[in-house]
């Protein structure tokens, strides 16, 4: 079953406003139909992103986003691809510059193919490549994903300022109040609660 498939007929929220956001998705998906995947300014989109934890559940991966300007999990546009996992993968291994035995297994590893969050974000208006892009809104389809913390990265320099390990409350507690994109979303602060809880409730499942 495709990811959106999933979301749609499948996937049980966790809290109101995530079951506020997926309602505002299905809206989308009616609307859009089979362009759902497609980018085009002003319109609403789809990104993939990815969640990156150690072995022990006790800290994530976060980058420093170029564009956005703080320090953000690591994702990209749909782009008209339909796998949404495999966008989420791939885009994880392009910005951080994981590389496996011989450059060609990825030293993560997907926990789950079903999507694990699901999130609306207002993008403000921005110029990017060229392109401008009026403020919008994005449906953050996010997975989860583990690695160990040695593993060595080459972040992608066009778009990554840094990457770093930091704890899982330091992530659920960050708050970059002066960032023109946080400011647009005032429910910063419940997204990461709730993503916090929901790693946590996945750990104690996974052992």
């Amino acid at each position: 079953m495709r990811e959106v498939d999933y979301l749609l007929n499948e996937f049980k929220p966790f809290d109101e406003v995530e079951s506020n956001d997926l309602a505002r998705f299905r809206q989308f998906c009616d609307e859009y139909g089979k362009s759902i995947y497609d980018r085009a300014p002003g319109r609403p989109l789809i990104v993939a992103s990815a969640l990156v934890v150690n072995p022990d559940f006790t800290k994530i991966l976060t980058m420093y986003h170029k564009l956005h300007g703080t320090y953000r999990q690591f994702g990209g546009h749909a782009d008209g691809k339909t796998k949404l996992a495999r966008v989420a993968k791939r885009e994880l291994k392009e910005e951080s510059g994981a590389r496996g035995r011989l450059f060609l297994w990825p030293p993560f590893k997907l926990l789950s193919r079903a999507p694990f969050d699901l999130t609306r974000w207002t993008c403000p208006e921005r110029i990017k490549n060229g392109i401008l892009y009026p403020a919008h809104e994005m449906f953050d389809v996010a997975f989860l994903f583990k690695m160990s913390e040695n593993k060595k990265l080459k972040p992608r320099e066009s778009e990554v300022g840094d990457v770093r390990w930091i704890t899982l409350e330091e992530w659920r507690d960050f708050y970059d109040e002066n960032n023109a994109v946080v400011k647009a979303n005032p429910k910063e602060t419940e997204y990461r609660a709730r993503t916090y809880q929901k790693i946590k409730s996945f750990m104690g499942r996974a052992r």
